[in-house]
């Protein structure tokens, strides 16, 4: 799902659905013997095979035997199980070829057999968002509990323009607030990712631990946003809701 802007033109707002930030899309390439490619979001590796999700179909099981080639775009954090051996956390996955994968860990480049491997999990990753946008049920559930990104600068006029009533002044305001709240709640918690990026040992472990909490407390706030949004678009029919072109 693109970005997109939106103005007001005389009584309406035209806006596009899209992500509350500019996270980076996962764009995954798995690529398995007789040249069968897939595009998409890798979910994971569990006992010799890869889990990955297409761009609008559903999970592949690869086997590791028939895989040639997995580009993770961009690296994803991730747990290793290794076989006889402890996990190993937030690694970066970055891809994996000729039998063997290889992570990122701190900046420095790892490589590891593909039969010593028996799990990789998905970690917590503020940075990199889902692909495989493509109208599947799951997606589709995960656009819904999106926000939609409506310039407060053009909703403000629209209410000036509009000689709202009580009702649609209060809408604004929860809106307004809500949105602030939330938007201010995520890009705390990128400034913390990007601390992490550059922290080792006990700190970084600290900072992961707290994320890890955000992300729970991360949901009443979005609740509270997007039951803002429903009253909004209910007491402001002027507000109209489209899809990005191709989308």
């Amino acid at each position: 799902m693109n970005i997109r802007s939106f103005k007001v033109i005389p009584g309406t707002i035209i806006l596009s659905l899209f992500f509350p930030f500019q996270f980076l899309q996962a764009k995954d390439i798995l690529i398995m013997k007789g040249n069968k490619s897939y595009e998409g979001t890798f979910q994971g590796y569990k006992n010799d095979k890869f889990y990955f999700l297409p761009d609008g179909g559903k999970t592949v099981n690869g086997l590791r035997s028939f895989a040639e080639k997995l580009v993770i775009d961009p690296p994803a954090i991730v747990t290793i199980t290794q076989r006889g051996k402890k996990k190993v956390e937030d690694w970066k996955l970055k891809s994996y070829e000729k039998s063997t994968f290889l992570f990122d860990n701190n900046g420095k480049e790892v490589s590891m057999p593909g039969m010593q491997i028996s799990a990789i999990e998905m970690g917590l990753d503020f940075g990199r968002a889902a692909g495989g946008g493509g109208g599947g049920q799951e997606d589709g559930a995960n656009a819904e509990n999106k926000p939609l990104k409506i310039n407060l600068n053009d909703l403000s006029a629209l209410v000036k323009e509009s000689n709202s009533t009580p009702e649609q002044t209060r809408a604004f305001e929860r809106y307004k607030t809500a949105r602030t709240t939330y938007d201010s709640f995520l890009e705390a918690s990128s400034a913390m990712v990007k601390t992490m990026d550059h922290t080792t040992g006990a700190a970084r472990e600290d900072i992961l631990n707290k994320l890890r909490k955000r992300k729970n407390d991360e949901q009443p706030l979005l609740g509270e946003l997007k039951q803002a949004e429903k009253e909004l678009l209910t007491v402001f029919p002027q507000i109209k809701v489209t899809s990005p072109p191709g989308q």
